[in-house]
């Protein structure tokens, strides 16, 4: 396995757990239901890792490509430790396995977006 997947593995490994970690703090307990929010969640990466690769910020060196890839984990990380914290603390919002799915999938597609209108316009 080349450097640059074993690289993105580990992040996507990383990131992977700390998702998980955010469902079952925020109260996904059910199988089928995690199935479903880490299913969601390796699509995205999969649509982030060739969106970085092909229309991502910079060349598409090693050194780019796991910095791309290190700020996507940092931010996705922090935008769903605040969804459960929100989640967690306010008795008006109910957190489900859905709402993490669809919270990763909006996070793609605005990433999505950064990395084409990045590349585009730089």
């Amino acid at each position: 396995m080349d450097q640059d997947m074993q690289s993105e593995l580990v992040w996507f490994g990383g990131a992977l757990v700390a998702f998980l970690a955010f469902l079952l703090f925020g109260g996904t307990s059910k199988p089928n239901e995690v199935a479903i929010a880490v299913g969601a969640f390796v699509i995205s990466w999969a649509v982030i890792s060739y969106s970085v690769k092909n229309f991502g910020p910079g060349s598409t060196s090693k050194k780019d490509l796991e910095k791309e890839f290190q700020w996507f984990t940092g931010i996705l990380t922090v935008f769903l430790a605040v969804i459960t914290l929100i989640g967690t603390t306010d008795d008006g919002v109910t957190l489900s396995y859905s709402v993490y799915a669809m919270a990763v999938f909006g996070f793609t597609l605005v990433w999505v977006v950064r990395s084409v209108a990045i590349k585009k316009f730089s």
